[in-house]
């Protein structure tokens, strides 16, 4: 019986690692691993127990699934259930991950070993999908939109998913860094964030600085005032000045606030599509079109801004709490919301510097991308979220307190 709970104990850790090593997969590989994982640990639930605080924990594991169980709950009722119901779908990992390392008990592994993994798979996706390219190219590192483009050609993964990877694996080295200096580490954090900047996305880079002055400001210990400044002073330089940032930088900085009449700029587009996020809600804000719709009505609207050069037939809002909202109505807007403060609350509670930093981070990403509406931020999102719930470590990686 023992060597039957040994395995699978054994077997847990191993796919947790290879979760956190999601980064380096495609996506199919990925969803049969969650698949496995829940195999396994429903079976150790079975023969273990369930976790030692499960049943203090309903709530908790509820507010984190409510986004897939609200879009579930709408699919049948919408014109395309079909369509509605793979909106559902893909937000599975939200409920399925709480559930397996919540109430069940969680793999035998200390939290650092996961994150580390995690971290090293970041960096592994950035070499590969960059060092080719600038190679081969480096006349790209003026050509941001074809760089990202190539960088997704070579790995599979959308740029701006991939800079999520690395900044958070420059946060969690950050993190670690907090409590005890290491050479490693420190080359880690700057390899990442530099991997991340030459991706050239604005908000990745924006929520790091913001993210990294979260750990720095709520921790504590003689090491973040060694390296807090040097380091910060490094990367903010760093960011500003990377050729790919830099132009969108400028770019953000002189395009008008306004609904643009050309298609010239991204970020014209993106003006574009808060406008048509806003006119959507003022006009459904309060039960919503349906995540079916959520796309279509996007696109009508855009067709009627710049001549219809934004209106692509795929646009989301690019703000996934637009997103929830306009296709959920007003119990969209509220899931959304408890999805990230009920954790942040926990984090506060147990004064967990680094879960605060990962969640800021991932908000204002949300910001500026239907993040949760692909597989590659759903699982991103449920497993880092989840396992700093599995396993807290408040003392080690500092405190939230002021």
């Amino acid at each position: 019986m023992r060597r039957t709970d040994d395995r699978l104990d054994h077997a847990a850790s191993g796919l947790l690692l290879l979760l956190a090593a999601q980064a380096l997969w495609p996506l199919p590989a990925t969803g049969a691993m969650l698949i496995a994982f829940a195999a396994v640990q429903l079976t150790r639930a079975l023969r273990q127990g369930s976790a030692p605080e499960a049943r203090v924990r309903r709530p908790l594991v509820l507010a984190l699934g409510l986004p897939f169980l609200l879009l579930a709950l709408r699919a049948p009722f919408c014109e395309d259930p079909h369509a509605a119901w793979l909106s559902a779908e893909r937000t599975v990992p939200l409920l399925l991950l709480p559930v397996l390392l919540l109430l069940a008990p969680p793999p035998p592994l200390p939290r650092p070993v996961a994150l580390d993994v995690f971290s090293g798979a970041a960096l592994l996706l950035g070499l590969r999908g960059l060092l080719p390219v600038l190679f081969a190219q480096p006349d790209l590192l003026d050509e941001p939109r074809a760089l990202r483009e190539a960088f997704a050609a070579n790995t599979g993964m959308h740029a701006v998913y991939a800079a999520y990877h690395l900044f958070l694996a420059a946060l969690i080295q950050t993190a670690h860094l907090v409590r005890r200096r290491s050479a490693v580490r420190i080359a880690l954090v700057v390899a990442c964030a530099l991997l991340g900047a030459l991706l050239a996305s604005r908000m990745p880079a924006l929520a790091f600085l913001v993210a990294f002055a979260v750990i720095m400001l709520r921790s504590t210990g003689g090491v973040r005032r060694s390296v807090a400044l040097p380091l910060a002073t490094l990367l903010v330089l760093m960011l500003i000045a990377a050729p790919t940032l830099r132009g969108r930088w400028k770019e953000a900085l002189t395009t008008p606030a306004a609904v643009p009449s050309t298609a010239t700029t991204d970020t014209g587009e993106r003006w574009a599509l808060v406008h048509c996020g806003l006119s959507l809600l003022e006009a459904h804000a309060l039960i919503g079109i349906g995540p079916d719709r959520v796309r279509g009505a996007m696109d009508e609207c855009l067709r009627g801004i710049a001549g219809g050069a934004y209106a692509d037939g795929h646009h989301g809002p690019h703000d996934q709490l637009f997103l929830w909202w306009i296709g959920l109505g007003l119990p969209g807007a509220i899931a959304f919301a408890l999805l990230f403060a009920v954790p942040l609350r926990e984090a506060m509670r147990r004064k967990d510097a680094l879960h605060g930093a990962l969640l800021t981070f991932l908000a204002l990403c949300c910001l500026t991308e239907d993040l949760l509406d692909r597989q590659w931020g759903v699982v991103l999102f449920a497993f880092l979220n989840t396992w700093a719930l599995a396993r807290p470590e408040a003392r080690e990686q500092g405190s939230m307190a002021n």
